[in-house]
């Protein structure tokens, strides 16, 4: 049998990839040079286009999943990207100082969509080539893959480490621009609520290796597509934020 230590260890390891610990995002803290705020604009203009696909990821993996206990798990998920949290997730948000109506009923890519209107204001750049590479890879390999590699794809290699990398971002925020809470709650939403949905994902793939022999291998698999994809955009990012800022 497969100990849940070996899964722990895919966790750190999660922890420790270049998808987290990226020098983009300790810019983005740090502050880009003569313009930390564009930056941040900049960032938010091209991951918008990954958040809007966000439900498209876990349908994919909704589909793959063959146990009705763990499509339920997802799907609970899928609710809450909709904006519907139950009364233990509306609490925690409210130990945060969120205001429930800011969040209740509204779909997780508005959210987003509102805070990019709003670092933005007139500031417009088109989807590069990056972040639609991105999102249309990681969708076609969730679609592709086998049960166990969407698991750790969207879980190891997404869920879990949400929460480690937002907090570059949310200290970015704080930093460099001025906007509100209510503005980028996004963020802090998520660090709250996907949190939870990593542990149920973790729970998930530990019950489906138990019952496989290759399990861990593609785990760790979906895991490291997932984190790779992420890095290489962030590093392309990085580029792109870097030449505009020197203009």
């Amino acid at each position: 049998m497969i100990e849940t230590s070996a899964i722990e260890e895919l966790e750190l390891q999660a922890k420790e990839h270049s998808a987290v610990l990226h020098p983009y995002l300790d810019q983005l803290s740090a502050g880009f040079p003569n313009n930390p705020n564009k930056a941040i604009a900049y960032f938010a203009s091209q991951y918008a286009h990954y958040s809007a696909w966000f439900p498209k990821y876990l349908n994919s993996v909704i589909g793959k999943l063959s146990e009705t206990q763990h499509q339920e798990h997802l799907l609970e998920n899928l609710r809450e990207e909709a904006g519907q949290l139950n009364e233990e997730e509306q609490f925690a948000l409210q130990e945060l100082k969120i205001d429930l109506d800011w969040v209740l009923g509204i779909a997780h890519p508005v959210l987003f969509d509102r805070f990019k209107s709003t670092i933005c204001l007139n500031e417009t750049w088109e989807m590069q080539n990056a972040v639609n590479t991105w999102r249309t890879n990681f969708l076609n390999y969730l679609e592709n893959c086998s049960e166990l590699e969407a698991v750790g794809a969207i879980g190891l290699g997404t869920e879990s480490i949400v929460k480690h990398f937002y907090k570059s971002i949310i200290s970015a925020i704080e930093k460099h621009t001025q906007l509100t809470l209510e503005e980028y709650v996004f963020f802090p939403l998520h660090t709250e609520v996907d949190d939870e949905h990593g542990k149920t994902l973790l729970r998930i793939a530990e019950e489906l290796v138990q019952k496989n022999e290759n399990g861990l291998h593609m785990l760790k698999k979906g895991m490291l597509t997932a984190l790779d994809l992420r890095a290489k955009f962030w590093s392309e990012l990085h580029l792109e934020t870097s030449h505009f800022i020197a203009l």
